[in-house]
């Protein structure tokens, strides 16, 4: 799933994230860029579950924002 770097910064901001941890620079990559998660974690110096872990927390508030707007929660 892409989104846009403001949405991103948004959903960090409401779930009262870091913007500068490396998880979520590699997540940020990941679901931004369409970078893969292991190499995110490569350039970042992560372990790949940090990455996975970061973007599972981001695309689940997104699914769940966009889901209260649309009415299908």
């Amino acid at each position: 799933m892409k989104m846009t770097g403001e949405q991103f910064d948004a959903l960090v901001k409401l779930m009262r994230g870091s913007p500068t941890s490396k998880a979520n620079r590699a997540a940020r990559q990941v679901l931004i860029e369409g970078v893969s998660q292991v190499a995110a974690a490569r350039e970042l110096g992560l372990a790949a579950p940090s990455v996975s872990a970061a973007v599972k927390r981001y695309t689940a508030a997104d699914k769940l924002i966009r889901g209260a707007y649309e009415g299908q929660l």
